[in-house]
């Protein structure tokens, strides 16, 4: 990365240090973040973190134009990833699909608009709408699964068996090879949203090369004999490249599938059940849904932020960004702005503005599952309230997050009835 010592005049949080601030990032789920992100907003709302090697962008509007503008701030952060990790493991990611081939979510244009065309049509409203069956299948399967006495964690009972399912069924992984292709998603999301303990980075990126093998075998009998799920889709289209569709599988529909689609339905949960009337609510009037599934996310989305580089040289917020510099856009700091939220910590499905959150990213890198994982959501909380309808959280429990350096996704969350 290029110096910075001359770019940081009036970065920092008089405050704070650096340090404090990026201990805090490390470990997002402390009590403590969402004050620190307003002091950061009110003080120094693009900041330098030099423990990091980041620039930190907290305000609604800066965050907004890093993501609006995908030209200056692009996506291309896999070499960044690769090159905190030692030579040997570095040398069998560099060798992946999933760390080097072209991928909608790392690219720009024209490859980032050649990769999403050909899968846009199967991830559209009207394909949502016909596979909706299909997933209110497995949401009531998984609902039926639920213990027979409580209490329950609906994070290991409820939603992660469901977010595993619905991506399999679109994969059309064999059910045989569930915990197989587990197994490898936790190799793949360690690295892109965790940091693997010394002892875990070789065997993960063995196990990605061994992902790749199966998808690979996978991709091949799509292509000799096509089913009714996004492989076969894509596949029957020979608009992608093997390693390309390897890349889109791996982290577009299986590590953005299954970690993000549970979290959103856990916070949802979480944020229904913390006052029984929002819950009533709900399940008085469905309509009401797509506002407490945008509200939850906005102020509990499981994305602490992105990440961006500078194309160029910049001004952000009133202070200068050098050329290639790392950003850290922060969705979670942005969503709760005060300059573009009125009481931004209240829960209120009914706020102006609540499609302005940020939750699904804009611009070119808008979330192109988002549909998929507004109906899967919907459709799996009516079929829980449906099966224990005087569902509530087990009081006075702590709060338990996933590990990880940009995820505020919640671990556990025990329930009772």
């Amino acid at each position: 990365m290029p110096d910075q010592t001359d770019h940081r005049a009036g970065t920092r949080c008089p405050a704070l240090s650096s340090a404090a601030v990026s201990a805090a990032f490390l470990s997002p789920a402390s009590a403590g973040l969402h004050p620190l992100l307003k002091q950061l907003r009110d003080d120094a709302p693009v900041f330098f973190s030099e423990e990091l090697g980041v620039w930190i962008v907290t305000r609604y509007d800066d965050v907004l134009r890093v993501l609006k503008d995908a030209e200056l701030f692009p996506a291309s952060t896999r070499s960044v990833i690769l090159g905190a990790y030692p030579p040997e493991v570095r040398d069998i990611l560099a060798a992946t699909a999933t760390f080097t081939a072209p991928n909608m979510g790392f690219d720009g244009r024209p490859t980032h608009d050649r990769l999403r065309r050909p899968v846009a049509p199967y991830l559209s409203d009207r394909n949502v709408a016909r596979l909706e069956p299909r997933i209110r299948a497995i949401a009531d399967r998984c609902a039926a699964r639920l213990p027979d006495t409580p209490p329950a964690d609906l994070v290991a009972a409820y939603a992660r068996p469901l977010a595993t399912a619905l991506v399999m069924t679109l994969a059309g992984f064999p059910d045989g090879d569930h915990d197989r292709v587990l197994r490898y998603h936790r190799a793949v999301s360690g690295f892109f949203f965790g940091s693997p303990p010394p002892d875990r980075q070789l065997p993960y990126a063995r196990d990605i090369q061994e992902w790749e093998e199966y998808l690979s075998a996978h991709i091949r009998r799509r292509r000799r004999h096509p089913e009714d799920d996004i492989v076969g889709f894509v596949a029957a289209q020979d608009t992608y490249t093997e390693r390309e569709l390897i890349s889109f599988l791996s982290f577009d529909i299986v590590t953005a599938g299954i970690g993000p689609t549970g979290y959103a339905l856990t916070v949802l949960c979480r944020e229904l059940l913390e006052d029984h009337r929002r819950r009533d609510a709900l399940a008085a009037e469905p309509a009401l849904f797509d506002a407490c599934f945008g509200e939850s996310l906005r102020r509990s989305g499981p994305a602490l932020g992105v990440f961006r580089t500078a194309a160029e040289a910049t001004e952000l917020g009133g202070v200068r960004i050098p050329a290639g510099a790392a950003l850290w856009a922060l969705i979670a700091s942005a969503d709760r702005d005060e300059r573009r939220f009125e009481r931004p910590d209240d829960h209120d499905p009914a706020r102006p503005r609540l499609g302005a959150s940020l939750h699904f990213s804009h611009g070119l890198h808008y979330c192109l599952g988002a549909n998929l994982a507004r109906t899967a959501v919907r459709t799996a909380v009516t079929a829980l309230l449906r099966r224990r309808p005087d569902l509530r959280l087990v009081p006075d429990q702590p709060r338990v997050y996933e590990p990880g350096i940009n995820v505020i996704a919640p671990a556990r969350l025990l329930v009772e009835w």
